[in-house]
C-alpha cells in the first residue's frame, strides 16, 4: 500500500500537480497513523491477555494458600478447645481444693503450653511487593484479599499476649515449684495461691480470644474464596 502511494507521489511530482500530490501525501500520513494505532491496539490487547493470565495464576495460587491456612487454623481451633477442656478440668480441682490430687501437677502444663499459628503468605507477599495487586481492578477483590490476610495480624497480637502470660507464669511460678516437687514441703503449696488461680482464669480468657480470632480469620478466608469464585463466574 505504501509503495502504491509513493508511485503516485512520484508521478504527480513529475507532472507538477502539487495540490493532488499534497492530498495523497496526507493520505499516506493517515495510513501510517492508522497502522501505528492498529499496532498499539494489538499490543494493548496482548498485554491485557498476559495480565489476565497472570491474574488468574495469582487467583489459583492464593486459593491454594487460603486452603492451607484454613486447614491450619482449624487445627489451632481444635487444639485450643482441647486445652480449654483440660484447663476446665484443672479449674475443678482448684475449686474443690483437691490440691493433693496428682492430676493437679500433670494437668498444670496446660497453663504454659503453646501452639502458634504460622500463616502461609508467600503468594500474598509476592502479590503485594511486586505491585501486581493492581492486576485486580475490582475493589471488592482487593478489600477481600486485604481483610483475609490482615486477619493474621490480629491473631498474632492475641497470641503474643497469651505468650507473654504463659512465659511469665512458667518462669516465675511453675519452674521454681517444679524443682521442689516431692523434695520439700514447700511443694505442698503448689496450686493453692491466687497466682495459680488467676493464671487458670487468664489462660482461659486468652485462649478463648485466640479461638475467636482463628474463627474470624477462617471466615475472612472463606469470603475471599467466594469472591474469587464470583469473579471467575462473571468473567
Amino acid at each position: 500500500m505504501i509503495k502504491f502511494f509513493r508511485k503516485i507521489r512520484q508521478k504527480l511530482l513529475s507532472e507538477n500537480k502539487f495540490s493532488k500530490y499534497l492530498i495523497y501525501a496526507i493520505g499516506e500520513i493517515i495510513l501510517v497513523v492508522i497502522g501505528i494505532l492498529i499496532a498499539l491496539a494489538l499490543n494493548k490487547q496482548s498485554n491485557i491477555k498476559e495480565n489476565n493470565k497472570l491474574r488468574d495464576l495469582y487467583i489459583t495460587q492464593i486459593n491454594d494458600e487460603v486452603d492451607r491456612n484454613i486447614d491450619a487454623l482449624n487445627r489451632h481451633v481444635d487444639w485450643s478447645n482441647n486445652i480449654l477442656r483440660e484447663i476446665d478440668s484443672l479449674r475443678n480441682l482448684v475449686t474443690n481444693k483437691d490440691y493433693d490430687n496428682p492430676k493437679l501437677l500433670s494437668k498444670s502444663h496446660v497453663l504454659y503450653v503453646s501452639y502458634h499459628f504460622k500463616p502461609h503468605m508467600v503468594t500474598y507477599e509476592n502479590l503485594k511487593f511486586s505491585g501486581d495487586l493492581k492486576l485486580f481492578s475490582d475493589l471488592k477483590i482487593r478489600n477481600s484479599i486485604s481483610n483475609a490476610y490482615h486477619s493474621f495480624n490480629r491473631i498474632k497480637s492475641t497470641e503474643e499476649i497469651d505468650r507473654e502470660a504463659k512465659n511469665g507464669f512458667f518462669a516465675e511460678y511453675f519452674l521454681p515449684y517444679s524443682k521442689l516437687i516431692d523434695m520439700s514441703k514447700s511443694s505442698q503449696n503448689f496450686g493453692k495461691d491466687v497466682i495459680f488461680e488467676n493464671m487458670v482464669i487468664t489462660r482461659t480468657t486468652l485462649l478463648s480470644q485466640n479461638i475467636r480470632e482463628y474463627v474470624n480469620s477462617i471466615e475472612a478466608l472463606k469470603e475471599l474464596k467466594t469472591t474469587f469464585a464470583e469473579f471467575q463466574h462473571d468473567n
